[in-house]
């Protein structure tokens, strides 16, 4: 009767962890993914919004109280603000910065007389 009762409480158990194996789980780390994205969005990104449009970020807002950070795109050369959740992935990440050059050194040889 022991036996029974286990069996009865261990399927709907089972059932519960392979129902979070197979479809929470995967969708909780696409959203922590997406989040981790969203949070290192910088400006000169160029990045696919939900709409299907592509566009470079021209400014990052966050606001100093709890609320949606904002962004400055552009669909080349019109200006929209969006939110950051608008954004669906970024296609490219901003250019890196050539470093400035450096002037050329001269190097002085002294001949000491033998």
């Amino acid at each position: 009767m022991e036996g029974i009762l286990i069996l009865a409480l261990a399927y709907p158990a089972a059932i519960a962890v392979l129902f979070y194996l197979a479809f929470l789980r995967p969708v909780q780390q696409h959203q922590r993914k997406q989040r981790d994205e969203l949070a290192s969005l910088h400006v000169g990104d160029e990045v696919l919004t939900q709409a299907g449009f592509i566009a470079v970020i021209k400014e990052v807002r966050v606001p100093e109280d709890h609320g949606p950070t904002e962004l400055i795109l552009d669909l080349g050369g019109v200006e929209v603000r969006a939110v950051a959740s608008a954004i669906a992935q970024r296609v490219s990440p901003a250019p890196e910065p050539e470093p400035a050059p450096q002037p050329e050194r001269k190097e002085i040889t002294e001949q000491v007389p033998s």
